[in-house]
């Protein structure tokens, strides 16, 4: 499964439910703090970079 990590509030703790797997959120896990969907490490550096990329753009 590899490091996850919630795109929200940058947890790490989750719990995994066969009732939680779609497309988006192949392994089922959910962050136990605030349950959005984990996302792989890599996906979460690409979101960071993503919403940095748009804040210099509006600070522009």
């Amino acid at each position: 499964m590899g490091h996850l990590r919630c795109p929200r509030c940058q947890g790490s703790q989750y719990r995994v439910s066969s009732f939680d797997v779609k497309h988006g959120n192949p392994f089922g896990a959910k962050c136990i703090f605030c349950k959005a969907d984990m996302v792989s490490g890599s996906t979460v550096c690409s979101l960071i970079n993503k919403v940095n990329a748009a804040q210099a753009n509006i600070h522009q």
